[in-house]
């Protein structure tokens, strides 16, 4: 299982900076998104179907398609393309952090919606987190400011938690593999409906960039399968904890590519983000 962890880090370290790129190849938003998310259903539905369970797909009943779709409108639709639009101005690695954060904002959404319960502990690795993200995030140090991209990505975390309950409530017996297949189709299609404004972008972007683009949807679709490799053979909390580490790699191979320095508070902030979630996840 080693070798499958390593696999889901390095897709997940790597698609921020492969999206990144093809932002700075001059590729527009929208064709950034749906060209990822259409690579990443190809890549995991074939994976499905290779593994003989593309059946178990169909054999969904309506209710869990339409949650199903709807977890992908939201999770693989909408929060890929604010953290997109985000990157167009701020850092890979600044969006690869507030991904890792996302544990933490299906918590409070299960804390919120589903009524769970945590220790006092959970709530400060929470706040934490929230610290760490806003530090990473001051325009600098003596102007106490947060620009547009943080708020942003920032308004990723509730609709990322949203998912994440929906699909706790709705799809708790159906696989996580048919599950990770249906969100990537129901981002591809709610992308899709915007095809008729970008069609033109989308073309230009594709001859413009398509190493990236290929590259990020071909990163997200590796991901969610390695991912469930990994949770299946080993404890949840390991797996975690190495997952949540994939920033560190967005940050090194952003500073190899494109130069990008973080000032002494912005590392502070950046260790004090994954500090809180790997101990969030020591305890999950």
């Amino acid at each position: 299982m080693i070798a499958w962890t390593a696999v889901a880090v390095s897709a997940l370290g790597f698609a921020p900076l492969a999206k990144k790129m093809a932002l700075t190849g001059g590729v527009a938003t929208l064709p950034v998104a749906f060209v990822t998310a259409l690579v990443s259903a190809v890549l995991a539905g074939g994976w499905l179907i290779a593994r003989r369970k593309g059946a178990t797909l169909r054999a969904m009943n309506r209710r869990q398609r339409m949650a199903v779709l709807l977890v992908g409108a939201l999770g693989t639709g909408l929060v890929p393309l604010l953290g997109i639009l985000a990157m167009t101005v701020t850092t890979a690695s600044n969006r690869a952090l507030f991904q890792s954060a996302y544990p933490a904002a299906t918590a409070v959404a299960a804390r919120l919606l589903l009524g769970e319960r945590f220790r006092a502990l959970t709530y400060g690795l929470i706040a934490l987190v929230c610290a760490g993200l806003v530090l990473v995030n001051l325009e600098s140090n003596s102007d106490i400011r947060l620009g547009w991209p943080f708020w942003l990505l920032f308004a990723t975390l509730p609709l990322i938690g949203l998912s994440d309950v929906i699909a706790k409530r709705s799809l708790e017996d159906v696989s996580p593999e048919v599950v990770a297949v249906g969100r990537a189709l129901g981002g591809t299609l709610i992308l899709a409906l915007a095809l008729p404004w970008f069609l033109p972008e989308l073309f230009e972007g594709v001859v413009r960039a398509w190493p990236w683009l290929l590259a990020a949807g071909a990163c997200m679709g590796v991901f969610a399968v390695a991912l469930y490799q990994v949770f299946d053979h080993t404890e949840a909390s390991i797996a975690a904890s190495l997952i949540a580490l994939a920033p560190l790699l967005t940050l090194a191979l952003e500073a190899l590519t494109l130069g990008v320095q973080l000032s002494a508070l912005q590392w502070a902030g950046f260790v004090l983000v994954l500090a809180a979630i790997l101990a969030l996840a020591r305890r999950a």
